[in-house]
């Protein structure tokens, strides 16, 4: 059974007043000082737990970054692929059939069709 003389000062002069006065009551009053090695313990262990929490919002960050780069690279090289292939594709050959306008005008060609000078 809890005593019923607890001291309930603490959230008060923790609240509202400044460290020196909470500081001199915790040193007179056993309930208080309890109450605030409680709060101590878990501020350290919230301190202790932030950089692993820092360092998982961070390889979020990295990864959505990685996912983003990836797929820049894949439209990247399947544009390059496709504009390679459609390249390939066409014919660059001149037909022996076809007169160039070069030739049409008179003017002096080589075996591929281009002005000869």
């Amino acid at each position: 059974m809890e005593r019923q003389n607890k001291c309930d000062k603490y959230e008060g002069l923790f609240v509202f007043q400044n460290e020196e006065v909470l500081k001199e009551h915790i040193e007179h009053c056993s309930d208080c000082k309890a109450e605030n090695d409680k709060y101590e313990k878990v501020s350290e262990l919230v301190k202790e737990a932030a950089p692993v929490y820092l360092l998982k919002e961070k390889n979020k960050k990295i990864k959505a970054i990685k996912k983003l780069a990836c797929c820049f690279i894949f439209f990247t090289g399947l544009t390059a692929f496709t504009g390679y292939k459609m390249y390939d594709n066409y014919n660059f050959q001149i037909s022996s059939d076809y007169d160039s306008y070069i030739t049409s005008m008179g003017l002096p060609v080589d075996d591929y069709g281009f002005l000869d000078l």
